[in-house]
């Protein structure tokens, strides 16, 4: 029998063996440096882009088995508890998320009170709307030093929901969390710069209102760590002749978005290299961004290319042709390549569109 038992031990994989001779104690630690070194430290904010959502939850994922081992101990770790809320919290287990987050909370994770304060403003899953208690987990965790619940605060502040209405206070807030980095709070604060939004006249006229240089800063530096939100918006404020006069400036931060994948910034692309606005004027490639645009099922041809003045000007010829030939290519155009945009040109764009 000893013999057998020494056999037996012989077999195990060297990795079980070590795995066998270390403490539970240090085993259940490696697990959670490891579930924080993939997770990351728990962030209740807004993601900069659907990119970074996905690149987050997969993260989640690769992580799962080791936080959910350092949650389970007899002396869970923080982090862990919070990222096992979030995964639970997705997976629609909501009360075994609830008590993550809770026990992170009182283990000192403010992103945990976050969630928390999220579950009551919201109404998630079986939690029913108690906006006293959103505002108390929101106000715990901006103590704690958390961006996005106070973030969060200053929106309530300009709603008025669960908290006075307060346009003071939600500047404050938000220019708080802006000045922290906070890409959420610095794309928000600069609506309230471009559109005053949440102030009566009086408010804006007071604050000097609206401000578009300053909201331009702030959107800036919102995209400048990804936020898309943030660059179609500048685009946006940039292609305002009676704002801005900085073609440059519009087809840089136009472009960035429409490398993000945004449908509206590749159309606009499109025609800013139709007419050679801030761009180099390329027929060629201003046809490639509208077939693209048009291939998003998200722009219409009614929709296609832009405005000078307020209205949509003729079509540039080259480019015209160009369009032209690309529909042909896929076998949408039958026409003569004469560069007239007519109905037969426009019905084969519908079809490549979906339209």
């Amino acid at each position: 029998m000893r013999h057998a038992a020494k056999s037996v031990m012989i077999a195990l994989p060297a990795a079980a063996v070590l795995a066998a001779a270390v403490p539970a104690a240090a085993q259940s630690t490696d697990a959670a440096a490891r579930c924080l070194d993939v997770a990351g430290p728990p962030d209740a904010g807004v993601p900069v882009s659907r990119d970074a959502l996905a690149r987050d939850l997969e993260a989640l994922q690769r992580a799962r088995a080791d936080c959910e081992e350092a949650a389970a101990r007899p002396d869970p770790a923080p982090a862990a508890l919070y990222h096992m809320g979030v995964i639970l919290q997705r997976e629609g287990a909501h009360d075994t998320a609830l008590a993550r987050f809770e026990a992170a909370a009182e283990r000192g994770v403010a992103a945990a009170h976050t969630k928390l304060g999220d579950y009551y403003n919201f109404g998630i899953g079986p939690i029913e709307e108690d906006h006293d208690r959103a505002v108390a987990g929101y106000r715990a965790a901006a103590e704690a030093g958390d961006m996005p619940a106070k973030t969060t605060l200053a929106i309530m502040h300009g709603l008025g929901r669960g908290v006075a209405q307060d346009s003071e206070r939600m500047i404050a807030l938000l220019q708080d969390a802006a000045d922290a980095g906070y890409h959420f709070a610095q794309v928000r604060l600069a609506q309230v710069y471009r559109n005053a939004d949440g102030l009566a006249d009086t408010q804006a006229e007071a604050l000097g209102l609206p401000d578009p240089e300053k909201a331009a800063t702030l959107y800036e530096m919102a995209a400048e760590q990804g936020n898309t939100t943030a660059r179609t918006e500048l685009a946006k404020l940039y292609a305002d002749a009676s704002l801005f006069d900085d073609p440059e400036k519009q087809a840089a931060w136009t472009r960035r978005a429409a490398e993000a994948g945004n449908p509206a910034a590749i159309n606009t692309l499109g025609f800013l290299h139709e007419r050679g606005k801030g761009v180099a004027y390329d027929p060629v490639r201003a046809a490639e961004l509208y077939v693209e645009a048009l291939e998003t099922g998200e722009i219409k041809v009614s929709g296609l290319r832009g405005r000078d003045g307020g209205r949509t000007p003729k079509w540039d010829r080259q480019t015209a042709l160009e369009f032209q030939k690309i529909l042909k290519d896929r076998g949408f155009y039958r026409g003569a390549l004469d560069a007239i945009v007519g109905p037969g040109t426009l019905g084969a764009a519908r079809k490549l569109a979906g339209d």
